[in-house]
């Protein structure tokens, strides 16, 4: 049998977008230091009806969500002004982890996109810091792994 090749993943220059309905896509993954896919598996429902061999499981949908951590910016370009600004609404995003250097996604150069809702992040932080923030932004459905342009 022979060997996989492992083409290890590593996130470096990076290309994060948002856009809200037929706006201008914006970049920030300059406001950024984490931005990964989570994904939440399914519960297992169980139910066992009574017959001797009666008993049925199924796994639930999983989730999946754009989790961003990063430092606030609450300037006009900010991202975390943006979030405030468009709590509750969808956006359409992009993560290229080589956007900055491969514009078009191939399969070893993947990107994903999809369609997230929007949420407020933190405000305020620990003095003589830089301010963070943590936010997930729920996927409507499950991501699109592009491989192609």
């Amino acid at each position: 049998m022979a060997a996989v090749v492992a083409v290890p993943f590593f996130m470096r220059d990076v290309l994060l977008t948002l856009k809200v309905g037929a706006g201008t896509a914006a970049e920030y993954q300059c406001f950024v230091s984490v931005a990964a896919i989570k994904v939440t598996a399914g519960d297992v429902v169980t139910v066992q009806t009574l017959c001797s061999d009666g008993t049925f499981s199924s796994v639930g949908k999983a989730t999946y969500a754009l989790a961003l951590e990063g430092v606030q910016d609450w300037s006009a370009s900010g991202l975390s002004a943006f979030l405030w600004a468009n709590e509750g609404l969808e956006a359409d995003f992009v993560l290229n982890p080589y956007g900055e250097t491969i514009s078009v996604p191939t399969a070893s150069t993947p990107a994903m996109v999809g369609v997230v809702t929007l949420a407020a992040g933190d405000f305020g932080g620990t003095i003589n810091e830089y301010a963070p923030f943590a936010v997930e932004l729920p996927c409507a459905s499950k991501p699109v792994l592009k491989t192609a342009a």
